[in-house]
């Protein structure tokens, strides 16, 4: 629910749905003042006619007969009435007013150009407004029935309204989900970019002129990266593929002089240099996309890890689970022999491997007894290229280990962790889904 209250489809069927409302309500209140002040006006012409009719009527009438003709002859239940002055006594009278009995009391006020009391009398169901006049210099109550004029709260009107707002909300929800559908898409993308996963072309010609414009340069973008990506791919490959052949060379030129002084150096620094030529072409081969396959994971690690001890490397290897996940063998293979490679040239041993289960990721932790990498450090120590500053220059690395492991982690949609044992050393943590997307 957090997500979609600040999703760009939220707000703009917030916003339609404000703008609509406050319409709404807008010409709500219009049409009530209107309606109000015109039904006021109509009264009030109606009133001025009656006190008109009144006065000449009572004219001629001597004032002692006056209120027996209003009595008996004028004054009809449902009708306008005058009365004495003394007429409220006794009565109860609600002095809150309507806003349409105040609005023809103001009008009475300005019209009479007199200062009149108003007041509302309840008669059964009906309501009664009572005001102060002066007639041939008396004073009388001027009684006007209201009945049929109370304010309507809820009419056909308020109902349209209704109506015609959820309309506008379900035609505002269905314009933003179609507008905020291609932007949705397109982070989806770049989500997918991010992974290191090329997104499939977005559709271009979906949404307004703006997002089509946005999502054709995106494709443009992303057109690029692969095709730069490729290029380094290839140049990459084929610059350590060229190299290998002469320093084969090299080395078999070395070793076929005679002994001297020099001759281990030279012998060790070719093979340092075939080293780092092959972490550049597993560092080619970890931007590829990697084949799916069933791998036995403890398998593979049993058989890398019996490769590194025949080289005399001091490796415990505990297996607590045998997950078989779906993989690229030879992308798991490159991983685990860069992470003992790594432990071997920073760490002491003994190097530790573990394989295991956790939940749906398959485990598999390498950790040494070396001095570990500091906090601070170990993001950079995932990036191409970047070596600590303690090793530049002293173990013939080239700073992609890591940045290998890394790659590959990724692309098998897993989690990568540097952490340290008790003793100090590093711990590489890596879980690996059993069931991928």
């Amino acid at each position: 629910m957090h997500k979609l209250r600040g999703s760009l489809a939220w707000r703009l069927a917030l916003l339609v749905v404000i703008t609509v409302v406050a319409t709404q309500l807008f010409t709500w209140w219009i049409v009530t003042t209107e309606r109000r002040d015109l039904i006021a006006k109509q009264f009030y012409g109606q009133i001025i006619d009656t006190l008109t009719d009144m006065q000449q009527r009572l004219e001629p009438i001597p004032p002692a007969q006056r209120q027996a003709f209003l009595a008996h002859e004028y004054n009809g239940p449902g009708l306008i009435q005058l009365l004495p002055p003394d007429a409220d006594t006794g009565i109860d009278f609600d002095n809150r007013m309507s806003p349409l009995e105040q609005n023809l009391a103001d009008h009475l006020a300005a019209g009479l150009n007199q200062p009149i009391n108003a007041k509302v009398h309840h008669l059964q169901s009906r309501r009664q407004l009572w005001i102060s006049v002066q007639i041939l210099g008396a004073p009388y109550w001027l009684v006007i029935p209201l009945g049929h004029f109370r304010e309507i709260v809820f009419s056909s009107l308020m109902i349209a309204a209704v109506c015609a707002s959820l309309f506008a909300m379900l035609l505002a929800a269905i314009i933003a989900w179609r507008t905020s559908r291609p932007v949705s898409r397109l982070v989806e993308a770049t989500y997918e970019l991010e992974q290191g996963r090329t997104p499939a072309p977005l559709d271009e010609n979906e949404g307004p002129k703006e997002i089509q414009d946005l999502t054709h340069g995106f494709n443009r973008m992303t057109q690029a990266l692969e095709h730069s990506a490729s290029e380094r791919r290839l140049m990459l490959a084929g610059l350590s593929h060229d190299l290998r052949t002469p320093l084969t060379r090299l080395k078999l030129i070395v070793e076929m002089q005679e002994d001297s002084g020099d001759k281990p150096g030279m012998l060790s620094d070719l093979d340092e240099i075939s080293a780092i030529v092959r972490q550049f072409i597993d560092f080619a081969r970890s931007e590829e996309k990697p084949r799916r396959e069933p791998v036995a994971l403890a398998e593979l690690a049993s058989s890398v890890v019996a490769r590194f001890m025949r080289e005399n490397i001091e490796i415990q290897l505990q297996i607590d689970a045998e997950p078989e996940i779906q993989a690229d063998p030879l992308a798991l293979q490159r991983l685990l022999s860069n992470l003992l490679d790594n432990a071997r040239r920073y760490g002491r041993p003994p190097i530790h491997v573990e394989v295991g289960v956790e939940g749906q990721m398959a485990m598999l932790i390498v950790s040494d007894h070396g001095d570990g990498i500091p906090l601070p450090l170990r993001e950079a120590a995932l990036t191409p290229f970047e070596r600590l500053h303690a090793h530049r220059g002293t173990d013939g690395g080239s700073g992609l280990g890591l940045a290998i492991v890394s790659r590959i982690v990724h692309q098998h949609q897993g989690t990568l962790q540097l952490g340290e044992v008790e003793s100090g050393g590093l711990c590489v943590t890596i879980g690996l889904p059993m069931n991928p997307a």
